[in-house]
């Protein structure tokens, strides 16, 4: 019975040889180097969902939003009528100066509707000055970030501020009163640069051109609605763009997605000076069964059978490298999600740090390895072909 090229290479591996052991060094290495990359990898993904649930938070899961201009009239009796929505909220939104006897900050103050506080997370944060939960917007409310840098006091009841409107042509700015009533609490990138009240409030204070437009509509689909909507709200808003909250906060995630993919590049990197130490081990095996190439030969095997038996020691070796890593990869990936062995400490919105497997890239991951493993091998097996000189000298 012939042997295959398979099984001649895992028989090269055999021995406690110097050369064997360096091999199997070698496929360490090349495991260390794909369990790095598996458990970065499951951090980012873990940093990226954990950013994307607090954003998520702040955001409706759907925001429509004028395609050109600020404001801009809608049809919200089409977008009810859609069976994929379970109900909208519209707002307007004006940038405002807000002025008290101590401080001034600027922030964009939100108009909304009846249905933004049963619908949208931002309703239940909103508390009165005195801490007790409301039912409905009565007034002005203002992020905790923005109160605090205002030094809002609720000691004698609502505390009245300034607005300051820009004057499109104007220097001077258009001045209104009101009381903040309450505060709420989201997200610092929130809580220090927004405030809310009521549609009708807001455009008393600071009249539009036309009182029919808004500056978003925030939309929540129905339980059965498929994944992506973007398509059906637009046609049935034209003129309005629909973004997912990933979609407003693109700087954010596309800072995450950048660090991910320089990280991956790093890795992958270093995957590939750990599979140089596959080729060195191959490269030693062949020096080393200088002998065993010369019977081969003599036994008329042709020389490509020789060489593609050592590129599969230098294969075996990649695949035993890239399933010890998978393996260890995943069990430290479990281990952390499971028990939280790498703790951030206090100050952080949880306790440890983040992880989340991906079936797709722990595949991507492997491929990777055995395709940059098996490249090298079989440039390390080119060099078993000079097996007839071999014989001659012997």
């Amino acid at each position: 019975m012939r042997a295959s090229g398979p099984q001649l290479g895992w028989r090269l591996l055999r021995g406690r040889k110097l050369t064997q052991w360096v091999a199997r060094l070698a496929a360490l290495g090349v495991a260390v180097g794909t369990a790095a990359m598996l458990v970065v990898l499951a951090g980012f993904n873990g940093l990226e969902s954990m950013v994307r649930a607090a954003y998520e938070g702040m955001h409706a899961p759907y925001t429509l939003s004028p395609t050109e201009g600020i404001h801009r009239e809608v049809d919200l009796e089409a977008l009810r009528a859609l069976p994929e929505v379970a109900g909208l909220s519209a707002v307007v939104s004006q940038k405002a100066l807000v002025r008290s006897e101590e401080r001034e900050v600027l922030v964009e103050l939100w108009g909304v509707d009846s249905a933004f506080s049963g619908l949208s997370p931002w309703g239940a944060n909103v508390l009165r000055g005195d801490g007790d939960t409301i039912a409905e917007l009565d007034g002005l409310y203002l992020g905790t970030g923005a109160s605090g840098q205002l030094m809002v006091d609720f000691s004698r009841g609502p505390d009245p501020v300034e607005l300051l409107w820009p004057q499109a042509g104007l220097e001077d700015f258009q001045r209104s009163f009101a009381l903040v009533r309450g505060t709420f609490s989201i997200h610092p990138q929130i809580d220090y640069a927004f405030g809310i009240m009521p549609m009708a409030e807001l455009r008393a204070l600071r009249p539009l051109a036309d009182s029919g437009q808004v500056s978003h509509v925030l939309v929540w689909p129905s339980t059965g609605a498929p994944g992506d909507l973007r398509a059906t709200l637009a046609a049935a808003a034209p003129g309005w763009t629909p973004e997912r909250p990933e979609e407003r906060e693109e700087a954010m995630f596309q800072v995450l997605r950048s660090e991910g993919l320089a990280t991956t590049a790093i890795l992958g990197f270093i995957v590939l000076l750990a599979s140089l130490g596959l080729y060195a081990a191959a490269s030693l095996i062949i020096l080393e069964k200088q002998g065993q190439r010369a019977m081969l030969a003599a036994l008329g095997m042709p020389a490509d059978r020789i060489r593609a038996a050592f590129t599969w020691s230098g294969i075996w070796l990649t695949l035993i490298g890239a399933i010890l890593g998978f393996t260890l990869g995943a069990a430290v990936v479990a281990a952390q999600a499971q028990w939280g062995l790498l703790k951030l400490g206090e100050g952080y919105v949880v306790d440890s740090y983040p992880v989340q497997w991906s079936v797709v890239q722990s595949l991507a991951v492997l491929a990777l390895v055995v395709v940059i493993g098996g490249l090298l091998s079989w440039l390390a097996g080119r060099q078993a072909g000079s097996d007839t000189k071999l014989l001659r000298s012997a």
